[in-house]
């Protein structure tokens, strides 16, 4: 997919294959000092869905949070609380696999 190139419906998974490629095409400010790369996200979301339509719901409920809160000028408490949930959330999976491997 070239820049001059329009997006099209008839091969979807290009425009998707070149924000993979493209990291950082728009980004969006949070707050002063943290930004999110808006189409990874969006890509990021898209490949979830493939595999659990829920989580990508609540992927994409949690950036609308985010740009809502962004747009309120409270970026920077969103964005530690998404922090802190995707580190809870990573420990907690991390050690479901170190439970289970005694078993």
């Amino acid at each position: 997919m070239s820049e001059s190139e329009n997006a099209s419906t008839d091969n979807l998974e290009a425009v998707w294959e070149h924000i993979k490629e493209n990291p950082l095409i728009m980004g969006v400010p949070l707050s002063e000092h943290k930004g999110i790369d808006l189409l990874s996200a969006l890509r990021d979301i898209y490949e979830t869905n493939k595999k659990d339509p829920h989580s990508a719901q609540l992927l994409l409920t949690l950036l609308a949070n985010v740009l809502v809160a962004a747009a309120q000028g409270d970026g920077d408490e969103v964005v530690e609380e998404v922090i802190v949930q995707d580190a809870m959330a990573k420990f907690d999976s991390e050690s479901r696999k170190v439970l289970n491997e005694g078993h």
